[in-house]
């Protein structure tokens, strides 16, 4: 059917699935807090049940209750153990960076990360590096940089960190780290990258003090009880049907539940800017994070700047909002993406690779930082 065809029936609802982010999170935090806990709106993706499975075998009890809810029995951070066996990510990459910081700082606990192919080749000395400074003993086994990492747990030092690139994951293993050991951190980065860490933390009673949006510090004490973790629905996830209601031609789309979280809603931010209408319904707050339903309605889209503080925001967005760009006035044009790179796979090659078989005009700098689509497509 061409999508100048298609057309949306009047209230029209659906419930994405759970944030993977925060499903990641749910898993380290319930690990962390001792006694019982309750995850709700699990993802139960690949990659986040990979992270359960390696805390399970550190001595936390994961029980399935239902679809995407767990029951968490954990012995708290002083009664993890160490592993009998390796620790496989398969290809999370947030899964083994977050869990690489909480380890280096649990004292006595000696493991192993590793994953796929895939993410045995991408970049671990942004979290390799601040550990170490923090006296973290952490290695990449095969001495490049990269996993398998080997990580001896001890009592770690107080450090004052600013990240070259913002980054959640570099951010929440080195708070993790802290949290882990009882320690100070101090963090700052020039862009707010995602926040759910930070959000979390304070769920449970943690103690940041914020100087800026983007500078903070957490003291110990890290003592936390078993909670229930709500796991919002993925605004990654709702960005494929986010653009789909506004390049359809009649209806609208009720997406229900999903993540808002400040640091994830640039998806938002680029296409209200494109011309898109996006409401938003029933806000709350639920586990630290805030969530809401999303309204989208048929909408003429333009072209617009999407300045660089808004990158972080919209990282994992890019390849879907370029499909809304196709179909937008005078095209679309993204800068500063150069993470893009450094994912499970080039996101930017595969844009640029599949848009031109399909007859698309795209230029790619040389650089890699920026692909421009020249070229309109006609609904």
């Amino acid at each position: 059917m061409l999508l100048s065809n298609f057309r949306i029936p009047a209230n029209f609802s659906i419930i994405v699935p759970g944030d993977k982010s925060v499903s990641h999170r749910s898993v380290l935090f319930s690990s962390l807090a001792k006694g019982e806990s309750l995850i709700t709106g699990f993802l139960e993706a690949e990659d986040p049940l990979n992270t359960m499975k390696s805390f399970s075998k550190l001595g936390v009890q994961f029980t399935k209750a239902g679809e995407g809810q767990y029951k968490v029995s954990s012995p708290g951070k002083s009664g993890l153990k160490t592993p009998l066996s390796e620790l496989d990510f398969g290809n999370g990459g947030t899964g083994i960076r977050l869990s690489a910081g909480l380890l280096s700082g649990l004292v006595g606990v000696n493991t192993q990360l590793t994953g796929d192919a895939s993410l045995r080749k991408r970049p671990m000395k942004r979290i390799i590096d601040p550990l170490t400074l923090m006296g973290a003993d952490i290695v990449s086994i095969s001495g490049d940089g990269r996993a398998p990492l080997k990580v001896t747990g001890k009592k770690l030092n107080f450090i004052k960190y600013k990240s070259p690139i913002a980054s959640a994951q570099v951010k929440s293993c080195l708070m993790l780290a802290a949290i882990a050991s009882d320690v100070e951190l101090e963090f700052e980065e020039d862009e707010l990258s995602r926040d759910h860490t930070e959000n979390m933390l304070k769920f449970l009673g943690g103690n940041i003090e914020h100087f800026t949006k983007t500078h903070f510090k957490i003291k110990p004490p890290f003592s936390f009880s078993g909670a229930e973790f709500k796991v919002p629905g993925d605004i990654s996830s709702a960005a494929f049907f986010i653009v789909f209601g506004l390049l359809s031609k009649s209806g609208t789309i009720l997406i229900k539940n999903v993540g808002l979280n400040p640091a994830r809603t640039g998806i938002l931010t680029v296409l209200r800017s494109m011309g898109g209408r996006i409401d938003v319904e029933n806000e709350k707050s639920e586990c630290g994070e805030i969530i809401g339903d999303l309204r989208v309605y048929p909408s003429q889209l333009k072209k617009a700047e999407i300045t660089s503080d808004l990158i972080p925001s919209i990282i994992d967005e890019i390849p879907i909002l370029t499909i809304a760009g196709l179909f937008s006035e005078n095209g679309f044009e993204i800068k500063n993406a150069e993470d893009l790179r450094a994912k499970e796979s080039d996101r930017i090659h595969s844009m640029v690779f599949n848009l031109r078989k399909i007859g698309v005009k795209v230029e790619e700098a040389k650089a890699a930082l920026f692909c421009k689509f020249v070229k309109t497509v006609e609904l």
